[in-house]
């Protein structure tokens, strides 16, 4: 058969056009996903059960989905109204996978960012490793309009469900709970020494107590019907009268118009002692019988602290939150 010239060339347009397809689409299956663009004049719609986008990296070391963003998201999922689905969850499966199920990270804005009307913001689960792990100026912050600004969980017996760590020397809080309505908060410093602006109630006060050369030991708090300060120490007799003046730190903490207890012991043998006189900055003691004893003593001190409430044994009214019962995936 005799083949025209446009013919010739004709095919062999088609030939090109069929190699350069085939490479194509062999090109677009080795393609990393950080270099692939979806075509922004498009729209796309998905029928139920199916996808809209989808990556898959099985089998390779590449990203399942990866997204850049300039001056926007790199990746956003959305969730309408209607609907009951996550807007993006990403599952690291298998129980020696070392991979994220979902990593975001940002210099100047947020790793990850989740909002959500009526459920978490942000869901975090994991078989072996953190549930939810940030690490930024602010690591994780959570919040909440409705409900609670973070929930943390464990089944396991561990060692903690929340774990904070701080670089020393940094000068940074492991935890903080701020109130912003009444400006009241409470952290952990990196030191781990708690500050509260507010009380603090528990069922008992415990501490833990070294002992020389033993092992540590469990000490016990005491326990008042009413809010008290104390303060003690030694003074002297001298010809039967001794004087103590408060330290000047104790007696600004004190209300002396409130009156106050002094309880008094002796270091020997006297006729007794008694308090002959109080004022705000200390008292007079002297020897009963108009003894002339001059001899140590010890003191007790309880007073009621300046601006604390005079209530004895008040009723105590705890409001708990609710606390939701996490979901399990």
């Amino acid at each position: 058969m005799i083949r025209r010239p446009h013919q010739t060339q004709r095919l062999l347009s088609l030939g090109m056009i069929a190699v350069g397809f085939t490479i194509a689409i062999s090109s677009f299956g080795v393609v990393r996903a950080e270099h692939a663009k979806p075509d922004k004049s498009k729209s796309y719609s998905c029928s139920s059960g199916t996808a809209c986008v989808e990556g898959d990296s099985t089998g390779s070391s590449t990203y399942g989905v990866y997204g850049i963003g300039s001056a926007a998201d790199g990746v956003r999922g959305v969730t309408t109204s209607s609907g009951s689905g996550n807007g993006v969850i990403g599952l690291a499966e298998g129980t020696s996978t070392t991979a994220n199920g979902v990593y975001g990270g940002s210099t100047d804005a947020n790793g990850v960012t989740g909002v959500s009307t009526n459920a978490y913001g942000v869901y975090g689960l994991s078989t072996n490793s953190y549930g939810l792990y940030g690490n930024g100026f602010t690591g994780v912050y959570g919040y909440s309009k409705n409900g609670s600004g973070g929930i943390f969980e464990s089944d396991c017996d561990c060692d903690y469900v929340l774990s904070a760590t701080a670089a020393q020397s940094t000068g940074v809080s492991l935890f903080e709970a701020y109130d912003e309505p009444n400006g009241d908060e409470f952290y952990v410093d990196s030191k781990a020494d708690g500050v509260f602006d507010g009380s603090v109630t528990a069922s008992s006060f415990n501490t833990d107590q070294p002992a020389r050369g033993g092992p540590r030991l469990e000490a016990f708090s005491p326990e008042s019907t009413r809010a008290t300060i104390e303060d003690t120490g030694t003074a002297r007799l001298e010809s039967g009268e001794g004087a103590v003046r408060f330290d000047s730190a104790f007696a600004s903490t004190i209300d002396a118009a409130r009156g106050y207890q002094v309880f008094l012991t002796p270091d020997g043998d006297t006729r007794g002692l008694y308090i002959a006189a109080k004022y705000e900055g200390g008292f007079i003691v002297r020897e009963a019988e108009h003894g002339r004893s001059s001899i140590d003593f010890d003191y007790r001190v309880v007073a009621h602290p300046y601006g604390a409430s005079e209530a004895r044994l008040p009723q105590l009214d705890i409001k708990r939150p609710p606390i939701p019962k996490l979901p399990r995936h």
